[in-house]
């Protein structure tokens, strides 16, 4: 049994005040200490300290071992085994290598059949084909995303008490995945995220990419908003600079850091790349940016919109009813009060292009003066055409069914009422500024583009501007710059009883109904604003980045932190340690209102030269094959941080990937193909007693799966496993009581079809108030900062889940089933292939008659059925430590 417990720190923040303390405990103060002074300056001792140093590719060593000479990786690690007297690893076993791969590049299990197939490859080049085969999986990209989808702390809400969604997110996390499996550059990978919108040459997956600046914690409601501002930007700050350059450059937010040549003013300087950028909400941050290229797959989204809207107007209507009756015979004297009036519920008098685009009379030459009158008829009138809505040019997913090009439109069209009523509902989706006339009187004006229909209620003194017979509706649109779109929905809302019965249930529905129903009854009525504002099936929408127009603001050096404080103005420029120079901005010539300081940084940060950023990439993908980095400290290069063991093999592996055209894939068949990566992880004394840490790596250092392997394999192995890709996140089924642990309970947790919940872990909605407990269990990543480095914990309660979780039990009588179907009736050949699909090997006799006398004695001795006794071996199986464990 492994019982070794491996506890890797996450990184380190907010917690200067310890730090400095520790350091001042061991070094003395930094004032009077030349030690302390000399790597907290710009100086030439800082200048060559190994991550800040120019990039040179070292000499590969000579290895007298002809095995281990033919790659330069092993050339180097032999060399310091050899040195300290310790002997390499043997070769690991076929059926280890296999799934050693599988495991570390895709996330899942090699089937059985694909055990057989590789071992009885006699081929020389077996090995590499197994590789090149795994990296053209779509598995790649699930897999590798979710190491950097740490890293980003990526989560699909905002965080703090209402914990509130940040909607179309996932296309980001699409974004890392599908970039990732084309192999997308690492230079263009960071571009894109960075500056994606200041391009010279735009696209979806580079707007889509600038997600990456909305990933942060948001609070809604700051105690102080100018502050937390800052905070978002120092979040992005913390996220870029740790990221992409591995330097803690947070620390030096409210003084100079206090281990590395970083003084404050850096830190400022180095934000002032971000200012311009809008401060985050929950709607304006959202842009449509395309269409679907599936049109069955926007139609299949409109009628499924349909069927929730149908169903939640039938359940609320449903509750309201029986509210009504209940309320009335609790207080009779309420009862005429809470009638409800004929007439229908919601009459459209005006649609738009979500349902079914109405023909409207327009011009974009100015009309005579009581052309929104009742007696101008546009249709008989010159210049005016007919068109269908909705009107617009360049507006990317829009259905553009009328063109308009031009700075303004007038626009008309005609309904007839039989009677008046009660009130009225605008839905509008425009760019700029808008004029609405009713029957000749102004009604609404609205300023600015929006990003999606929004709804209006209009005042009653509108709603009396009605007649009956011929009505006219005109509007006035002025679009001075970008894309034009307009397009609208009118509806009549019915009379309404004098007691509103929607919010007698929202604040007294617990007198006549339990709290459940009355906390569903509010779902659905948020679900059905959620849906009645959503955009056209056939938009994409993505939360991106931003930039205010106009100069952007100053900066100032904030005193001890404090926004309130400002100290000297800054300009963007770069850390002192790398030259101090202001890069040249060039506001981008691509339509965008941006100021070109974020594409600047970008271009420093994938330069060639720049001594970090190849190193820090370099050594997150030797992490992920190895258990640890070549810097073991993958987010802090600095001071604070380890350092390497190897830094001349770090030093060539990236001079390497740089020189290969900054490719991960060509990274990862590098390392597979060593023999360093081939090797046992068996433990051998005289290596365990010089390098009981494997700092040399004399072998393989054996891991336990990550939470979303762990649960990927379980549903793999019971065949239960769903390998759809991208799209909306999944919600899995979640027990009343840890619902009950979320500031917000089950009211923003979903539902998703059995079909849906069976997808991989990547595609779980990342909620940060609420995660499944299969995840929490087994270390998932902290979702509030970077987290470049998981715990790796061994605890009861992981035991516990594994054996207690509904999800565990399901899957295990899911597995039984695929036994019973696949081995036939027959328990040793049922027992076979359950070791197989759970651990890819064959059972060893004496593992079968254990297994054999197990399932006897829960049927003679504890009165199982057969059919049950067979469940619970194979919850048996989905616990074995060689299962959840990767030699």
């Amino acid at each position: 049994m492994r019982t070794t417990t491996t506890m890797t720190p996450h990184c380190f923040l907010a917690m200067p005040l310890l730090f400095a303390s520790f350091f001042i405990h061991i070094h003395g103060r930094s004032e009077t200490n030349p030690k302390v002074e000399s790597h907290t300056r710009v100086n030439d001792t800082t200048r060559s300290f190994w991550s800040n140093k120019p990039l040179i590719k070292p000499d590969v060593p000579s290895a007298a071992n002809p095995l281990w000479s033919k790659n330069p990786i092993d050339a180097f690690i032999l060399k310091d085994l050899e040195a300290s007297g310790l002997d390499p690893n043997p070769h690991a076993s076929r059926t280890t290598l296999i799934r050693r791969a599988y495991y570390n590049l895709t996330g899942l299990a090699p089937s059985p059949q694909e055990v057989e197939t590789f071992i009885a490859n006699d081929s020389p080049n077996a090995w590499s084909d197994l590789i090149d085969e795994l990296l053209k999986s779509p598995n790649y990209g699930e897999k590798w995303a979710r190491h950097w989808l740490d890293l980003v702390r990526f989560a699909e809400s905002n965080g703090f008490e209402r914990d509130s969604v940040k909607e179309h997110i996932w296309r980001y996390r699409d974004y890392v995945i599908n970039a990732l499996n084309q192999d997308i550059p690492y230079d263009q990978f960071i571009m894109e995220q960075l500056a994606g919108d200041e391009l010279e040459v735009v696209t979806k997956e580079s707007l889509i990419a600038t997600g990456f600046y909305r990933l942060m914690q948001w609070d809604d409601e700051p105690a102080v908003p100018l502050q937390h501002k800052y905070d978002v930007l120092d979040d992005i700050l913390r996220t870029t600079s740790e990221g992409f350059l591995g330097m803690t450059m947070g620390c030096a937010r409210c003084h100079d850091h206090k281990g590395d040549p970083l003084p404050q003013v850096d830190y400022y300087r180095f934000m002032s790349f971000f200012h311009g950028i809008t401060h985050h909400d929950k709607k304006r941050v959202i842009e449509t940016i395309g269409e679907v290229a599936d049109k069955s797959a926007a139609k299949e989204i409109r009628i499924n919109r349909e069927r929730k809207t149908a169903e939640l107007i039938r359940r609320i209507d449903s509750m309201e009813s029986k509210a009504r009756n209940q309320f009335s015979q609790k207080h009779p004297d309420w009862k005429k009060d809470l009638e409800m009036p004929d007439g229908p519920r919601n009459p459209i008098l005006i649609s738009d292009s979500r349902t079914t685009p109405q023909d409207w009379y327009y011009t974009t030459r100015k009309p005579g003066g009581d052309w929104s009158k009742v007696s101008y008829r546009a249709e008989t009138e010159k210049n005016w055409k007919e068109g269908s809505a909705p009107f617009g040019k360049g507006v990317p997913g829009s259905r553009e069914n009328t063109q308009w090009n031009t700075r303004e439109i007038w626009l008309q069209k005609s309904f007839l009422l039989n009677s008046i009523p009660s009130g009225l509902k605008l839905s509008i989706y425009h760019n700029e500024d808008v004029e609405i006339f009713l029957n000749g009187q102004l009604i609404a004006e609205f300023h600015g583009y929006v990003t999606r229909y929004i709804n209006h209620t209009l005042k009653r003194k509108f709603v009396n501007a009605l007649q009956t017979g011929r009505n006219v509706l005109s509007v006035h649109c002025r679009n001075s710059e970008g894309s034009q779109l307009f397009d609208l929905a009118l509806t009549a809302t019915g009379p309404k009883p004098k007691l509103n019965i929607s919010r007698l249930i929202r604040q007294q529905g617990k007198d006549i109904f339990s709290d459940q129903q009355v906390k569903e009854y509010k779902q659905w009525i948020n679900e059905l604003k959620t849906l009645e504002s959503a955009p056209p099936d056939n938009l994409i929408q993505v939360m991106m980045v931003q930039e205010s127009k106009g100069p952007v603001p100053d900066l100032h050096v904030h005193n001890r932190g404090n926004s309130i404080s400002k100290g000297d103005k800054v300009e963007p420029t770069l850390p002192q340690i790398f030259g101090a120079y202001q890069p040249s901005i060039k506001k981008p010539q691509n339509g965008r209102s941006t100021s070109g300081r974020r594409m600047a940084l970008a271009r420093w940060i994938t330069n060639p030269d720049n001594p970090r950023s190849s190193r820090v990439m370099v050594n997150r993908i030797w992490q992920h094959h190895f258990g640890r980095g070549i810097c073991p400290t993958s987010n802090d290069f600095g001071y604070f941080g380890e350092l390497p063991t190897h830094p001349d093999l770090l030093d060539w592996l990236a001079t390497e990937f740089v020189k290969n055209g900054w490719s991960i894939k060509q990274m990862h068949r590098l390392i597979m193909s060593s023999q360093v990566y081939q090797m046992s992880s068996a433990g051998q004394k005289e290596g365990l007693d010089k390098d009981p840490q494997n700092q040399l790596f004399w072998r393989f250092n054996m891991r336990r799966l990550t939470a979303e392997e762990i649960r990927d394999s379980i549903l793999e192995t019971s065949g239960n496993l769903s390998l759809k890709r991208n799209g909306p996140s999944m919600f899995p089924r979640l027990d009343d009581a840890v619902l009950k642990t979320s500031s917000t309970g089950a009211g923003k947790w979903g539902k998703s079809s059995p079909e849906e919940q069976a997808r991989r872990s990547i595609y779980i909605n990342i909620k940060r108030s609420l995660k499944p407990p299969e995840l929490t269990s087994f270390d998932f990543a902290d979702t509030d900062a970077p987290c470049p480095v998981r715990f790796s914990t061994t605890v009861p309660t992981q035991a516990l889940n594994m054996i207690n979780s509904r999800f565990l039990n399901d899957q295990a009588e899911i597995l039984a089933a695929r036994l019973r179907a696949e081995a036939g009736d027959e328990l040793r050949k049922q027992i076979q292939l359950g070791f197989f699909l759970t651990v890819c090997r064959n059972p060893q006799d004496q593992e079968i008659d254990h297994c054999l006398e197990l399932i006897h004695d829960l049927k003679q001795d504890y009165q199982l059925e057969p059919t049950v006794a067979l469940n619970r071996f194979c919850l048996l199986l989905l616990n074995l430590n060689e299962f959840i464990y990767l030699d």
